[in-house]
């Protein structure tokens, strides 16, 4: 049985993979937030949203989520997936610093909360493991 819920989500990472920017912003209520977990950013609304999307656009500008799967209900969505991409442009800290590029490629699980509301994401919170993506670019 489809969930509507899960087309939702689904076509926001459809979004990154064909690299449709309004798409992607679009997925997203007007004051929706994003909380990277790991890194402590917090990204709101859709400018917020757009921040994001170039915040991983830039960095890894081949990079897909793959291998997804989604599970939930009531408005919850929670989507595992492996991010793919090499390292081709400055990827920003939270503290305004770049990693410069390092050309080395990227295979890393994700896991990503959605809370879907009125047919648009009202919030995302996204897990990740801040030491795979520093080893695999080299930087530890």
């Amino acid at each position: 049985m489809s969930n509507p819920d899960f087309d939702i989500v689904a076509a926001l990472y459809e979004a990154w993979n064909t690299r449709d920017i309004a798409a992607w912003v679009d997925s997203f209520t007007p004051d929706a937030t994003w909380t990277n977990l790991p890194t402590g950013e917090i990204h709101a609304g859709h400018d917020g949203m757009a921040d994001n999307y170039r915040h991983w656009d830039g960095p890894f500008r081949d990079g897909t989520c793959e291998k997804l799967t989604f599970a939930g209900g009531d408005g919850l969505v929670v989507t595992e997936f492996v991010a793919v991409g090499t390292h081709t442009g400055p990827l920003p800290t939270p503290d305004g610093d770049d990693i410069r590029p390092t050309g080395r490629t990227l295979s890393v699980p994700f896991c990503d909360i959605h809370r879907v509301e009125n047919g648009r994401i009202a919030s995302t919170r996204r897990y990740w493991d801040q030491l795979t993506v520093l080893t695999q670019l080299g930087l530890q």
